[in-house]
C-alpha cells in the first residue's frame, strides 16, 4: 500500500517534470527561430534529445526518484535544484560549445523565456507536491502502518526518522515505550516480544521494526515465522547505542553487515569520478586561462626582488599519510630559517611580493598543476609539512581522518575563518573538526560553493592570511 501511493507519486512527478524540461526547450527553439517554424518540426531537433538525456543523468545522479527509501520531502526538494541546476549546466555547455543558431547567446530572449519557465515550474511544481503530500494520507482509506518495538537510544532516532518522513506511512510510534522493564534473559525478551507480536497483529500493524541489543537476538526464523502468520513484516535493527556513543555509519557487504565509524561519500568510485573531472576542468580552465599570463609575471618579479627560484617546493602529507612535493610561488628569502616554521604575520622572511601573493593567496596557483597531477584536488583538506602532521597526530586522536582524502588547494577550514598559523592545539583540533565534517559530507554541490566562497573570502580579504 505504501509504495503503491509513493511510486504513483514519483511516476507523475517523472512525467510532469519532463514534460516541462521538453516545453522549456521548445519556447527556446520558438523564439531563436524567428521565421516561425511548426511545433511538430521543433520536436525533431537535436536539442529535444539533449535536454532528455542530460535530465536523465541529473536526476539518476542525485537519484531525485528513489522509492526504495524513506520519503524525506527535505531531500526531495535539495534534489530537485541540484538536478535542475546540473541539466542547466550541462545544456548550456553543449548548446555554446556546439552553437546551431547565432541567436543562441545567455541573455538572450530566447534563453531568458526559457529560465523564467523552468524557475516558475520548479517553484510552483514543488508547492504543489507539498499540498499534495500533506493531504495524501487522508486520501487513503487504508493506511500502511509501521510500528517500533524496543524502547532504546537506537529507537528513539528511528522513530524521529520515522515520524519525521511518515509522509507514504501511518507511523503508529513505539509501543512500549511507557514500559519501564528490563529484560534480563533472552527468554525474557523472547515471552515479550512474542507478545507484543500477537498484540500488534490485532492493531493491524503492518511492519514493526524490534530495537534490541544484539544479545537479544537470537532464533530469528521463529520470529520471521510468527510474523509471516499473522501477514506482518518483521525488520530487526541491532541497539549498538552501549557499544559506541558517537554516530557511525552502517552498510552491507554481501552477506556481512559492516558498522563504519563515520560516512564517507567519496569512498564510492561513482563520487571519486565526479571529483576528478571536475579537478581536471577547473585545473585546466585556471592553468590556460590565468596561469599562462599570471606566471611571467610573477616569475619576473619574485626574481627582481630576491635571488632563488621562482616556485619554492615543500614535502607535505598527502592522503593515505603518504609523503608528495606541493609547489608554491616563493614568497619568502632563501636560506631564510627554519623551513618547518608557520609563517607569522609580519614575518621578516617575507618579500615584498611575498606578503601580497600570501595575502590574496596568489602563491597556492602552482598547486593546480599539483592537482593535475593528481596528488592533490582542487577542494580538500590543507597538506601540512610532515614534522606538524607527526607533531599533531600525537595530540590528537581523529587527526589523520583528514588524509582519507586528497588535500586541497583551498577547504571548508579555510573559507570557515580557520585559515593561517595554529597557535595552540586547540586551534588545530577547530580546523580538524571542520575537515572530518567535510570528509562525512562531501558533494559535488559542496566544492562548487567552496570555490565561490573561496573568491569572496579572497576579495574581501581575510586577517589570517599572512
Amino acid at each position: 500500500m505504501r509504495n503503491r501511493h509513493k511510486f504513483s507519486f514519483m511516476i507523475s512527478s517523472v512525467i510532469e517534470d519532463m514534460t516541462a524540461m521538453i516545453i522549456g526547450t521548445l519556447i527556446f527553439l520558438k523564439f531563436t527561430n524567428p521565421e516561425g517554424i511548426s511545433w511538430d518540426a521543433l520536436l525533431f531537433n537535436k536539442l529535444i534529445p539533449i535536454t532528455i538525456l542530460s535530465w536523465l543523468f541529473s536526476v539518476s545522479y542525485f537519484r531525485l526518484y528513489r522509492i526504495d527509501v524513506l520519503f524525506s520531502l527535505d531531500d526531495f526538494y535539495r534534489n530537485s535544484w541540484r538536478a535542475f541546476l546540473t541539466q542547466r549546466v550541462l545544456w548550456y555547455s553543449y548548446v555554446f560549445i556546439f552553437p546551431d543558431n547565432p541567436l543562441y547567446s545567455f541573455f538572450s530572449k530566447a534563453n531568458l523565456f526559457q529560465l523564467s519557465f523552468l524557475l516558475s515550474y520548479f517553484m510552483i511544481s514543488r508547492i504543489m507536491f507539498t499540498l499534495v503530500i500533506v493531504k495524501i494520507k487522508g486520501w487513503i482509506d487504508k493506511r500502511y502502518t509501521i510500528a517500533i518495538w524496543g524502547f532504546n537510544k537506537t529507537s528513539i532516532e528511528l522513530a524521529s526518522q520515522l515520524e519525521s518522513n511518515s509522509f507514504f506511512i501511518h507511523f503508529m510510534g513505539i509501543l512500549n515505550e511507557d514500559s519501564d522493564i528490563n529484560y534480563n534473559t533472552k527468554d525474557e525478551f523472547s515471552t515479550a516480544l512474542t507478545t507484543a507480536i500477537h498484540e500488534a497483529s490485532e492493531e493491524n500493524i503492518n511492519e514493526m521494526y524490534i530495537v534490541a541489543k544484539p544479545d537479544f537476538i537470537s532464533d530469528l526464523n521463529y520470529y520471521f515465522e510468527l510474523g509471516d502468520k499473522h501477514c506482518m513484516r518483521l525488520k530487526f535493527v541491532p541497539d549498538l547505542s552501549t557499544i559506541s556513543k558517537n554516530h557511525f555509519s552502517t552498510s552491507n557487504f554481501n552477506n556481512f553487515h559492516v558498522i563504519k565509524p563515520r560516512n564517507e561519500p567519496l569512498q564510492n568510485a561513482y563520487n571519486r569520478l565526479a571529483k576528478r573531472i571536475f579537478d581536471i576542468l577547473f585545473s585546466v580552465f585556471i592553468i590556460v586561462f590565468i596561469m599562462s599570463w599570471l606566471y611571467p609575471i610573477l616569475a619576473f618579479i619574485i626574481k627582481k626582488q630576491s635571488k632563488g627560484p621562482v616556485l619554492f617546493k615543500q614535502l607535505r602529507t598527502g592522503k593515505k599519510n603518504e609523503p608528495f612535493w606541493c609547489y608554491k610561488f616563493r614568497s619568502m628569502y632563501i636560506n631564510s630559517g627554519d623551513e618547518s616554521q608557520q609563517a607569522k604575520k609580519e614575518d621578516a622572511r617575507t618579500t615584498p611580493i611575498g606578503k601580497f601573493i600570501r595575502r590574496t593567496s596568489l602563491d597556492e596557483m602552482p598547486q593546480f598543476f599539483n592537482v593535475l597531477s593528481g596528488s592533490m584536488s582542487v577542494v580538500g583538506p590543507r597538506p601540512h609539512m610532515i614534522k606538524h602532521t607527526s607533531d599533531y597526530n600525537d595530540h590528537i586522536n581523529d587527526f589523520m581522518v583528514r588524509h582519507f582524502v586528497k588535500p586541497g588547494i583551498t577547504g571548508l577550514a579555510q573559507v570557515s575563518g580557520l585559515r593561517g598559523e595554529t597557535k595552540t592545539v586547540k586551534d588545530m583540533k577547530r580546523r580538524v573538526r571542520t575537515d572530518i565534517d567535510y570528509v562525512q559530507h562531501w558533494s559535488l554541490i559542496k566544492d562548487i560553493k567552496i570555490c565561490f566562497l573561496t573568491v569572496i573570502v579572497t576579495l574581501k580579504g581575510d586577517e589570517n592570511a599572512f
